[in-house]
């Protein structure tokens, strides 16, 4: 009897220590994720920054993830490494960088004029600033219509990229801006 709860208890340690590993392995991948989208790096590349930054600081990696996960902030050993080894930081161009990001609420907003109609509705702000939640009232076949011309995008007023972009419409608060690269 004695033996089975012996070998009951180291089953439940066993279980306990997996788990506690899966819950660093989550945070780890949530972390690599942030980095990857919020300095234009690869899966490897934030993988690689996140571990520098754990070893020369000498911390836990799930620890610095976690330190990540929880702020927008980066931590400082993120910055040191960062500023230590900036070749770390160029995988992607700044222009490559802006055309995704604004991509990505262009494509957004496709999806929200296409599922709301053509009634005013409420947009994202399509400029390159990853954080920004401004949103405008425009209806959805304008900004449907506005889209059909490859580079438009549709920005708060202000937040263009002067060397990247021409505006080529301001009314309501919003901008109209194209993009001056040849690739769109």
């Amino acid at each position: 009897m004695r033996d089975e709860l012996q070998g009951e208890a180291a089953w439940r340690e066993r279980a306990t220590q997996l788990q506690a590993a899966l819950d660093s392995r989550v945070v780890i991948e949530q972390a690599k994720g942030m980095l990857r989208e919020r300095l234009g790096l690869s899966t490897e590349g934030a993988f690689e920054l996140l571990r520098a930054a754990a070893r020369s600081h000498r911390v836990k990696l799930s620890g610095l993830a976690a330190d990540v996960v929880g702020s927008f902030a980066r931590p400082e050993s993120i910055v040191r490494i960062s500023g230590l080894h900036p070749e770390v930081l160029e995988v992607m161009s700044r222009e490559e960088r802006v055309l995704q990001t604004e991509a990505f609420f262009r494509d957004v907003n496709d999806v929200i004029a296409r599922t709301r109609g053509s009634n005013g509705s409420r947009f994202l702000c399509e400029c390159a600033n990853p954080f920004c939640n401004v949103t405008f009232e425009m209806s959805g076949h304008d900004l449907q219509t506005l889209h059909a011309t490859p580079g438009n995008y549709v920005i708060l007023a202000g937040h263009d990229i002067p060397d990247l972009q021409d505006v080529v419409q301001n009314q309501n608060g919003y901008e109209i801006v194209r993009k001056r690269a040849a690739d769109h």
